[in-house]
C-alpha cells in the first residue's frame, strides 16, 4: 500500500473517528496514527469512510500506556472541583491552528474549564492543562512536535509529559505568552504539582501497579 495522497476534511476525520474509534489524529488534511503519527493509506481511509469492516492493523496504547492514563484520570477525578473544571480522557478532540496548518489532537489526559469554549466543529479550543504519555513511537511527536504544537494554545498553562519506560516525567508551565518553565521529575518520593488546579499527584500514584507490565 501507499501513504495517503489525498487531502481530507475534517468532517472525514469525524466520520472515520465515529466508525472506527479514536485512534487517529488529523494533521493539515492528512489523516495519521495517533500513536506514532504515520499517514494512514488512501485504501485503508477509503474503506473507513465506506464502513466497510476490514482487517487491519491498529497502532494501540501498551498496557501500562492506558494503566498511566487510568491513574492520572482517576486520581484527578476524585479531587478536581467538578464545578469549576472537567477532565476527560482520551478525549476532547484539540484543535490547534498553528502556521496556518489545522492540527487536529486527542491527548492522553485533558482539563479544561467548567465552561468548555467549542468551535463550530465541536473541538474544545480552551484546554487548561494536557497530559501525554510517551509510547515507543511518539517521543519525537510527543516532546518536538505536540510541545510547539500546545504551547501555541493560547488558554493552555501546563503541559506533561510521562515516560512509561521509567518513573519520569517533564512539566511545562506557561510563564507568559510567550515563555515556559520546565522541570523533570525523576524519583518515587517526587511529586507533580498542578498550580492551575491547586492539585498535587504523587509519583507512586501516577505510576501505581505498573510494576508487572
Amino acid at each position: 500500500m501507499t501513504t495517503s495522497t489525498t487531502f481530507y476534511t475534517k468532517t472525514d476525520y469525524d466520520k472515520i473517528c465515529e466508525f472506527a474509534g479514536s485512534h487517529f489524529e488529523y494533521d493539515d488534511g492528512l489523516i495519521v496514527w495517533k500513536y506514532n503519527g504515520q499517514v494512514i493509506e488512501d485504501e485503508i481511509l477509503t474503506k473507513l469512510l465506506n464502513q466497510e469492516d476490514i482487517q487491519i492493523y491498529l497502532e494501540m496504547a501498551t498496557h501500562k500506556h492506558y494503566r498511566i492514563t487510568t491513574n492520572i484520570y482517576r486520581k484527578l477525578s476524585k479531587v478536581l472541583d467538578e464545578n469549576l473544571f472537567y477532565i476527560y480522557a482520551n478525549s476532547p478532540n484539540i484543535c490547534i491552528l498553528i502556521n496556518g496548518k489545522e492540527k487536529i489532537r486527542i491527548p492522553d489526559v485533558t482539563i479544561t474549564p467548567h465552561k468548555e469554549t467549542f468551535s463550530r466543529d465541536n473541538y474544545v479550543t480552551n484546554p487548561l492543562i494536557i497530559f501525554e504519555v510517551v509510547s515507543p513511537s511518539s517521543v519525537t511527536i510527543d516532546y518536538i512536535d505536540k510541545l510547539r504544537e500546545y504551547k501555541a494554545i493560547e488558554t493552555l498553562q501546563e503541559y506533561i509529559i510521562v515516560e512509561q519506560d521509567k518513573n519520569c516525567l517533564v512539566h511545562y508551565q506557561r510563564v507568559s505568552a510567550t515563555e515556559w518553565t520546565e522541570e523533570k521529575i525523576e524519583t518515587d518520593k517526587d511529586f507533580l504539582y498542578l498550580p492551575t488546579v491547586s492539585i498535587k499527584l504523587e509519583m507512586q500514584e501516577i505510576y501505581a501497579n505498573c510494576e508487572e507490565l
